[in-house]
C-alpha cells in the first residue's frame, strides 16, 4: 500500500499571499490618495465658485446701488417738473387774470389829432374778486369783474371824438377793451376852456378776466391776455 503524501506549510501567516489582484496593502492607500485629490480638486471648485458667487453679488449690489440713485434722481426730477409745472400754471393764471391797457393807451397815442389834449385817465379796476357762490340752479354764472378805461379830453372838433373811439374799437386795442362808448351827456361845450371848445369823456370797458384756468371751448380769435 502506498503511502499519502505529506503537505508541510511552512510559510507563516504574515508570508502568506492571496491569490485577489487587488491587494489590501496597495488599493487602500491608493483610494486614500484619490480621495485626498478628490478633496482638494472639490475644496478648488467650491473656492472658485464662491468667489465667482462673491463678484456676482458685488455687481449685483453695484447694480442696484445705480438704480437705486437712478430712482431717486428721477424722483428728484419729477418733483422738480411738477413745481415748474405748478410755477408755469400759476404764471399763465396770473397773466389771463391781469389787464392789459397798453394796446389802447398806444392807440390813443398814435390816433390822438393836433386839436385835441387829453385831460385825464383813469384805470378803474375791481375791488376785489367776485364772491365764490354757486349760481343757483337755472342761473347763469356771473362774469368775473372788469376793469375800465376812462378818457377825459377838450376838442375843438366833435369828429376828433369819434376818431378816437373807431382807433379803441378797432386794432390792438381790442385785446384789452371789449367795449368803448361816449357816455350820454359827456360830451358838452366848455365856454371856460375857450370858445369852441367841447369837452368828452369815452369810457371803455376792459374784457372780464379771472385768475383761473382758460374757459372751455374759448375762441381761438379772442382776446390775448
Amino acid at each position: 500500500m502506498k503511502a499519502a503524501p505529506l503537505h508541510i506549510n511552512l510559510l507563516r501567516d504574515d508570508e502568506r499571499r492571496s491569490a485577489n489582484p487587488f491587494r489590501a496593502r496597495v488599493m487602500v492607500p491608493m483610494f486614500a490618495g484619490l480621495a485626498a485629490l478628490a478633496v482638494l480638486v472639490w475644496s478648488g471648485l467650491a473656492f472658485l465658485a464662491n468667489a465667482a458667487l462673491r463678484r456676482g453679488n458685488e455687481r449685483a449690489r453695484e447694480q442696484i446701488e445705480e438704480q437705486a440713485s437712478t430712482v431717486r434722481r428721477h424722483a428728484e426730477i419729477s418733483a422738480r417738473k411738477a413745481a415748474l409745472e405748478s410755477e408755469g400754471e400759476q404764471l399763465d393764471r396770473f397773466l389771463r387774470g391781469r389787464v392789459r391797457f397798453s394796446d389802447a393807451l398806444a392807440a390813443l397815442a398814435e390816433s390822438l389829432p393836433e386839436d385835441a389834449a387829453l385831460t385825464r385817465l383813469d384805470l378803474a379796476y375791481p375791488v376785489g374778486p367776485a364772491p365764490l357762490r354757486a349760481p343757483a340752479k337755472g342761473e347763469a354764472k356771473a362774469p368775473p369783474p372788469a376793469a375800465a378805461l376812462r378818457v377825459f379830453g377838450v376838442t375843438t372838433r366833435p369828429e376828433d371824438v369819434e376818431t378816437l373811439v373807431a382807433a379803441l374799437r378797432s386794432g390792438p386795442a381790442t385785446n384789452s377793451l371789449e367795449e368803448v362808448e361816449v357816455p350820454a351827456g359827456s360830451f358838452r361845450a366848455d365856454a371856460t376852456v375857450g370858445p369852441g371848445h367841447f369837452r368828452f369823456e369815452i369810457l371803455g370797458r376792459a374784457h372780464p378776466r379771472a385768475f383761473g384756468p382758460p374757459a372751455r371751448g374759448a375762441a381761438k380769435g379772442g382776446p390775448r391776455p
